[in-house]
């Protein structure tokens, strides 16, 4: 793990213990509707190959907004001890009811998809309701109210993505292939599973952005932008709203 990594994952813990203290605080102190307390939130979904995760990494910065990707596991294993590598089996991923008894017998651990659902659900309540917080994957798109924020989601040709992974994992276009294949799989039955909606269909994103016809500097800086317009676009109509 590099030292940027590792401070990065510091930075997201503390901000996810400040988080929950102060959602804590909320719950006591308010009964306003959650609806009006999530956002502004960014919501990125991705392809396998395309970079979406450094491009989101890069979005959260030019914005000065937290960004929550792999953050999210780290603070389920340290929460609530669960083995890193049991949490890394269920994310992102819909399972049988068979592997799920028996992966978690294996591991010893009472774990099950249901549970990593459970827990994550609160755990993207909890960065939205903080706001200004960009959201890698996970189903937050379809989890979160749409009205409070935006989702993007970021594809490109499968040969673009065979040749990108080929690249980062140094692995055969066989291999490169086969690891596209099952994450495109597991993404779309665990978004299907268990929020309902089609993680492929492109009417379900405010932005769809292919890679492959859009450098990422360029990716960054046109999420960026529509992210800065959206916010006051809502400004606008915030004091309309208040001045009627």
């Amino acid at each position: 793990m590099s030292e940027r990594t590792a401070g990065v994952e510091r930075v997201a813990d503390h901000n996810l213990r400040n988080w929950a203290m102060a959602e804590n605080a909320r719950a006591r102190l308010t009964k306003r509707k959650a609806q009006e307390t999530v956002g502004p939130y960014l919501a990125i979904s991705r392809e396998l190959g395309t970079g979406g995760g450094e491009i989101a990494s890069l979005v959260a910065q030019s914005l000065d907004w937290e960004v929550m990707d792999r953050e999210i596991i780290d603070y389920m294993v340290e929460k609530y001890g669960t083995p890193r590598e049991l949490v890394n089996y269920f994310d992102e991923k819909h399972t049988s009811w068979l592997e799920e008894v028996f992966d978690s017998w294996i591991q010893g651990q009472r774990f099950t998809e249901s549970t990593y659902v459970h827990r994550l659900t609160r755990l993207l309540l909890l960065a939205a309701n903080h706001g200004k917080v960009v959201i890698v994957g996970r189903g937050a798109a379809f989890l979160l109210p749409r009205s409070r924020g935006l989702s993007v989601r970021i594809v490109a040709p499968l040969d673009y993505r065979i040749e990108q992974v080929k690249r980062m994992r140094d692995a055969t276009e066989k291999d490169a292939r086969r690891l596209i294949d099952d994450s495109d799989r597991q993404r779309t039955e665990f978004i299907k599973s268990h929020f309902h909606h089609d993680a492929c269909n492109v009417h379900e994103y405010d932005l769809v952005v292919n890679v492959e016809k859009i450098d990422p500097s360029d990716a960054v800086d046109l999420i960026t932008t529509t992210v800065k317009t959206w916010l006051q676009k809502q400004g606008a109509e915030t004091l309309v709203h208040e001045a009627q």
